[in-house]
């Protein structure tokens, strides 16, 4: 993916690169996959490129860029616990892909589904916690509780580093489990609807390793960052420009102040799918520096 510039009010090049979430930020229902991938394909003819970073699984990741007609690019599977990418262009410092896919191949940064189910299962046994896996629902209800139907519902049964459950317990049980995790390295992580355990890899961390393997140094690109959860926190506040998508009925979820040597403009924006998202980033844009090029 090549970089896109833009020139800021100095006259200096300014280059942007956008960085999103993908449900409840750049989709609100499944069916606008293909809108999304207009919008994102748009925001590519104006030289601005884009890399999806999400929750989904490896196979989900790699359906949703054949649904959206996307070309090859890297992608962020798992909370950025992996990292997908077109096997016709492998970086050469990634190691083997542990999965093939199509023209995608999984590069797993940690975690193993094995391990984080069996430690699950004994600590909800050993600590009375109320909670199920989200392999453990019966398939009707796992299609209704993330909001698809076959074949896509069972792409995100195919997890490749960690392990989402369904929190049925309180606030303060949550946190016990998590000090538990912390003890065997692992984090809980809340995303949507959904807890996330893995090892303590971030969106943030994956993006740093892609820009790097893409050959795009820390200090050459201003990253517009777009996410709406917990999951999307490092992501968000180690950006340039963070956009967090909310609800209408629900503020946007409070990010840290940014720190001195590493200023953040934050502006929030109402999720309403691919349309809203693409408005969303390109007032952001254009409040904050250079306009997004028109269409050519």
């Amino acid at each position: 993916m090549a970089s896109g510039s833009a020139a800021g009010a100095g006259g200096s090049a300014v280059t942007w690169r956008v960085v999103s979430d993908v449900d409840h930020t750049l989709l609100e229902e499944p069916g606008e996959t293909p809108s999304a991938g207009q919008a994102l394909r748009q925001l590519g003819q104006r030289g601005i490129p884009t890399l999806l970073a999400s929750s989904k699984t490896f196979a989900e990741m790699v359906a949703f860029q054949s649904l959206a007609d996307l070309p090859p690019q890297p992608f962020l599977f798992e909370n950025g616990c992996g990292i997908g990418w077109p096997t016709a262009a492998w970086p050469a410092a990634a190691t083997a892909p542990q999965q093939e896919l199509d023209a995608y191949g999984a590069i797993v940064r940690g975690g193993d589904p094995q391990r984080l189910r069996t430690l699950l299962h004994q600590h909800r046994d050993s600590g009375g916690l109320r909670f199920s896996l989200l392999e453990e629902l019966n398939f009707d209800a796992i299609q209704q509780l993330i909001g698809l139907e076959e074949p896509l519902a069972r792409l995100a049964l195919q997890r490749l580093a960690s392990m989402p459950l369904v929190w049925q317990d309180d606030e303060a049980a949550l946190e016990r489990l998590r000090r538990q995790l912390a003890g065997d390295g692992l984090e809980a992580v809340s995303g949507g609807r959904l807890v996330h355990v893995a090892p303590p890899c971030n969106k943030a961390e994956a993006l740093a390793q892609v820009l790097s393997w893409l050959g795009e140094a820390p200090h050459t690109t201003t990253l517009l960052a777009c996410g709406d959860s917990e999951n999307d926190r490092a992501l968000l506040e180690g950006a340039d420009l963070a956009l967090v998508f909310h609800p209408a009925d629900r503020p946007a979820m409070a990010l840290a102040p940014p720190a001195a040597e590493q200023p953040r403009i934050t502006r929030t924006a109402i999720a309403g799918g691919p349309t809203a998202w693409l408005a969303a980033v390109e007032a952001a844009l254009a409040e904050t520096g250079p306009a997004v090029p028109p269409p050519p």
